[in-house]
C-alpha cells in the first residue's frame, strides 16, 4: 500500500468501525499490545474495540479522536505507517482520569496486505509514557539524557 492509504485507514476511525473493518481481510490478526489486546481475528471483535475511535459526541466523556499520518513506508505487501494521536474532551482513558488534561502520544502500526489490498496482519505499538507524562500522571517523568558529543573514528 501507499501514504494515501495510510491516510484512509486513519480517517476510518473517524468515520465509523464499520468503515474501519471494511479496511481488513476476512483472514487477519490484529494484536495491540500496548492495550493487551492480541490475536483478535474477529471483525465483531475488532469492531468493538474500534468503536471508541469513532465517537463524535464531545459531551460523553469519550473523547472525539484525532489521528495524523506522520510517515509511511513500505510496498503493497508491508507497510509502516508513523501516526500520531491526540483526543479531544475524553475524559477517562486506560483507567486515568484525564479531564481537562490534552495530551499527545506517537506510535506506529506494521501492517501485511493481501493482494486485494486487505490487511491481514496488524500490530501497533504506542508511548503509553507519553500519555501519562501529558496528564501528570504520578510517577511518571520524562527521560532526562545528556547529550553526547559524536563521536570519531
Amino acid at each position: 500500500m501507499d501514504y494515501a492509504f495510510a491516510i484512509k485507514w486513519l480517517k476510518a476511525f473517524r468515520h465509523s468501525s464499520e468503515a474501519i473493518c471494511e479496511l481488513y481481510a476476512d483472514d487477519f490478526v490484529f494484536e495491540d499490545p500496548i492495550l493487551d489486546q492480541y490475536q483478535i481475528r474477529d471483525k465483531g471483535d475488532l469492531g468493538r474495540i474500534f468503536v471508541l475511535y469513532a465517537n463524535k459526541d464531545r459531551e460523553n466523556g469519550l473523547g472525539v479522536h484525532n489521528f495524523r499520518v506522520r510517515g509511511y513506508e513500505g510496498d503493497h505487501k508491508s507497510g509502516l505507517i508513523r501516526w500520531e494521536w491526540t483526543p479531544e474532551d475524553c475524559a477517562n482513558f486506560i483507567g486515568v482520569d484525564v479531564k481537562d488534561k490534552p495530551f499527545f502520544t506517537q506510535g506506529h502500526t506494521f501492517h501485511v496486505y493481501d493482494d486485494n489490498g486487505k490487511i491481514v496482519r496488524e500490530s501497533s505499538w504506542w508511548d503509553t509514557a507519553a500519555v501519562l507524562n501529558g496528564v501528570g500522571y504520578p510517577g511518571v517523568q520524562k527521560p532526562r539524557f545528556a547529550a553526547k558529543s559524536a563521536v570519531t573514528a
